[in-house]
């Protein structure tokens, strides 16, 4: 009975692999070529899309599949995708009845081109073939998905943004759009990795962009998500600004309404970190914050920092809920140091010792309108006891050697150059006032450098400096707009406040009028002491009530 038994085995064992033997022989005779035209025009039914196979198709055994090379997808007005090459990993048996179940897809150098159009419609969707969003497509599945040396550009006609990435690679496992095809960013299912050697959108460049990537029912986990290098170019100024090793963590991210303008609609929570930031001279080190977004707005809070030779704290809050996103910063730094802070601005070392900067600034975009000329707040920059390196200022200001050649105005660059940084001193000459003085060393008892600004002007509320016998004070308007000194007018002060010599500048950054009727020439200089006398005896209009006091004589 058991011999019975082992020879019924035996002969269904050989039937089983004669019928193996069989079906492989007649897949290496069977020539899938044939076929292109029924799968192009089956690909064209189900999507309306024309789809051209150009180059060869081969089956390939452990793993069974097919494979395409040379595959281009199109619409009338142009290719949307191209392919170097298309694997696919299929399920035998289902295939025998004539089912087709894809369990992996590799794609190799894909070239897509997405382009939306003014009225919200993608270049993918078909006039011929369109799923409607009541209809229920099936959902999908699929063990592995890669992607190598892809490229993609994204390009929104309404608004003229342009998005590229370059030499992206993708690999990704379990990947699930539950049990519909519609909406499928808000159903997906996924875990995998991406990486992107370059990444381009509006002034914008992303280098060396990597993630690690979990999505569960449309719910994504981005940790880390690692960039290399940001870069963006300013056309105004002409500047860059520049971010290295920025490192995110990205929770809970989900997705609204997909058919309103993504931004508004995502939310999730974070942290953040940037090795360096750079802006010309200006370097920030080791930025972190925890991150919030929620219905297009951004939330940076705390926001701390290493700047000025110290730590910044503070927060950013943008707001791109509406067509005009607004902007919301603060910033404090209790302990800065005035060198680090001449150094951002790329000047000399001229002012030593501690201080302190306080910014609270918002500012709101509209269409190409200069970001500058929305700016309101205010900004301060404060300090005592701090060193002079390259003269002696009490010295400069009693003695008239050393004071004939010397402009007031000169001293309004510590008030323009403090929290405003170069931009008013485009054209001025920063070095004059030390070049054109005995050396020396000298110290500042008291330093408040307090701004207002509205539509992107400052206002001079409570600009003013001691020495230790000393007081000068500035007075007017700097135009970031239109970059222009509006009345501006620095004064050397008695001690009610009075102006014992004042002098002013105007007119553009690039090019300012120093006033020159009274200066501290010889003859000016017989006048002011006439000047002085006439004021200690009698009433004068007060030029500055601020709190820097007057030093004892």
């Amino acid at each position: 009975m058991k011999v019975q038994k082992g020879k019924s085995l035996l002969i269904a064992g050989c039937v089983f692999a004669l019928l193996a033997i069989a079906a492989i022989a007649a897949l290496l005779l069977f020539d899938v070529n044939k076929y292109k035209p029924n799968i192009e025009s089956a690909a064209f039914d189900a999507t309306g899309l024309n789809v051209s196979i150009n180059g060869k198709m081969e089956l390939s055994f452990f793993p069974f599949g097919v494979s395409a090379e040379n595959i281009h997808i199109a619409n009338k007005e142009g290719e949307i995708i191209s392919l170097e090459n298309l694997k696919l990993g299929v399920e035998l048996m289902p295939l025998l009845k004539k089912q087709l179940k894809v369990t992996s897809c590799t794609l190799f150098k894909p070239v897509a081109t997405i382009v939306k159009d003014a009225d919200g419609k993608y270049n993918f969707e078909s006039t011929e073939k369109k799923l409607t969003r009541g209809e229920l497509g099936e959902g999908f599945r699929l063990n592995d998905l890669k992607l190598s040396q892809g490229v993609l550009v994204y390009l929104d006609k309404k608004t003229g943004e342009k998005t590229e990435l370059k030499e992206f690679n993708l690999a990704v496992k379990d990947l699930s759009t539950g049990d519909t095809a519609v909406d499928i960013i808000r159903n997906l299912s996924l875990t995998g990795i991406f990486d992107c050697k370059e990444v381009l959108r509006k002034d914008c460049r992303i280098e060396n962009l990597k993630a690690s990537v979990k999505a569960v029912s449309g719910i994504y986990h981005f940790e880390p998500l690692s960039i290399g290098r940001l870069v963006c170019f300013d056309k105004n100024s002409g500047e860059e600004t520049e971010l290295k090793e920025l490192n995110l963590t990205i929770k809970d991210l989900l997705v609204g309404d997909t058919s309103e303008a993504f931004i508004k609609n995502i939310s999730f929570t974070g942290n953040m970190d940037c090795l360096e930031m750079r802006k010309r001279d200006l370097r920030i080190d080791n930025i972190k914050s925890p991150m919030k977004v929620e219905k297009g707005v951004l939330y940076l809070i705390p926001l701390t920092m290493d700047i000025f030779g110290s730590e910044g704290v503070g927060d950013i809050t943008a707001d791109r809920s509406e067509a005009d996103a607004r902007y919301k910063i603060n910033l404090k730094i209790l302990k800065l140091d005035f060198a680090k802070l001449e150094e951002s601005f790329g000047a000399e070392k001229i002012i030593g010792g501690k201080g302190a900067l306080y910014a609270s600034l918002t500012m709101k975009e509209k269409g190409k309108r200069n970001l500058m000329s929305s700016m309101d707040g205010t900004f301060s920059l404060r300090g005592d006891n701090l060193v002079i390196y390259t003269m002696d200022l009490d010295s400069v200001l009693s003695s008239y050697e050393t004071s004939q050649k010397f402009n007031l105005v000169d001293l309004g660059a510590f008030f323009i150059a403090g929290p405003l940084g170069t931009a008013a001193l485009k054209g001025y000459h920063y070095g004059d006032l030390y070049s054109q003085t005995q050396g020396g060393q000298g110290a500042i008892t008291q330093f408040i450098s307090h701004w207002k600004i509205k539509d992107g002007v400052a206002d001079a509320k409570d600009c003013a400096l001691a020495t230790h016998h000393n007081r000068v004070a500035l007075k007017g308007k700097l135009n970031l707009v239109s970059e222009r000194y509006e009345n501006v007018t620095v004064a050397l002060l008695d001690g009610k406040g009075c102006v014992k010599f004042k002098q002013s500048i105007s007119g553009p950054f690039s090019s300012p009028q120093v006033g020159s009727v009274e200066s501290l020439a010889s003859p000016i200089f017989n006048l002011y002491k006439k000047a002085k006398r006439f004021v200690q005896g009698g009433k004068c209009d007060v030029f500055y009530k601020g709190a820097v006091q007057q030093p004892r004589e």
